[in-house]
């Protein structure tokens, strides 16, 4: 029975790796667009690294951290304060991220307010 939980766990793994994950404890890698936009989204990178990008346009630069279920932005050049929690879900081609707390008390932080309460972004191809 281990065996083949085991095994279940590594196909799952090789899955996310090929569907852009292999981030930090699993968490997906690559562009991802706002749902409802066109080209805004956010560039997770596996170095713990995104950007928020409209275009060809870098708005932010951040670092994050990923435990578990939960992804926390650690710092950012937008001047907003760091180490605040989400909870995300993906599903293999949409990543949704919620706040762990309360969400008003992050509205000061208008642009990452807009962008992690409780949206969806896709895996860009």
């Amino acid at each position: 029975m281990k065996s083949k939980i085991f095994m279940l766990v590594g196909l799952f793994a090789m899955v996310l790796a090929a569907c852009g994950g292999g981030g930090q404890s699993g968490f997906p890698t690559g562009r991802f667009i706002k749902e409802g936009a066109k080209e805004y989204g956010l560039q997770f990178n596996e170095d713990g690294t995104f950007q928020v990008f409209n275009g060809s346009q870098t708005f932010v630069r951040a670092t994050y951290k990923v435990e578990g279920n939960v992804f926390t932005e650690t710092g950012n050049d937008g001047g907003c304060e760091p180490n605040v929690d989400f909870n995300y879900t993906f599903d293999g081609s949409k990543l949704t991220f919620t706040y762990v707390g309360n969400p008003e008390d992050d509205a000061d932080c208008t642009g990452r307010y807009a962008d992690f309460n409780n949206v969806t972004y896709t895996l860009s191809k």
